[in-house]
């Protein structure tokens, strides 16, 4: 419940007891979950706005056309944003566990095992970022767009690489501090 107050900004500032790892985690994730929902709402407000103004062009038998032109396409580009945006608070509070096996596991090997998902994670992230920086920059030489509305191609692989940078630099922030997941 608490990521939902913070989320909307009643986070509090770093308390003297809080590491200052653990504050700067939080403000990462908490940032980027901003963006997903703000991404978020976009989308709903793209998808909704498209199924009236559908509903009225086929009441009115075509002749009012109130659609957004390349819904379709920022669709598709606000949810690859709302993705990238939530991997940060989502690679750090567990995306996938088995808790049957995990609560059975002693705990010093528990941790080990999520110390060691959270450094593949930042590895795979790594990766994920510089592939995705090399793309942008690519892309921004060669002038890409987007193919219906001609948005530049290297906004989106230049966000990608800064969101997987983040998520890298959170795994690796909560792998080697002792601070419980940002929830």
């Amino acid at each position: 419940m608490n990521f939902i107050k913070n989320l909307f900004g009643n986070s509090e500032p770093a308390a003297e007891n809080t590491s200052d790892a653990k504050y700067m985690l939080n403000k990462i994730t908490h940032s980027f979950d901003r963006l997903a929902l703000g991404a978020t709402l976009i989308l709903l407000f793209i998808v909704s706005f498209n199924i009236l103004a559908r509903l009225l062009h086929d009441l009115t038998g075509g002749s009012l056309n109130l659609m957004i032109p390349g819904a379709i396409e920022l669709s598709r580009y606000a949810l690859l944003f709302i993705v990238f945006s939530a991997l940060p608070h989502a690679s750090i509070s567990g995306m996938v566990r088995v808790d049957l096996l995990s609560q059975r596991l002693p705990s010093r090997l528990a941790r080990f095992l999520d110390r060691l998902w959270l450094l593949f994670m930042a590895a795979f992230s790594l990766v994920l970022s510089w592939l995705f920086m090399q793309k942008a920059l690519l892309t921004f030489t060669r002038g890409d767009a987007t193919q219906d509305l001609q948005m530049p191609l290297f906004y989106f692989y230049a966000w990608i690489s800064i969101a997987s940078a983040a998520t890298t630099l959170s795994c690796v922030i909560k792998a080697f501090s002792n601070s419980e997941s940002p929830d």
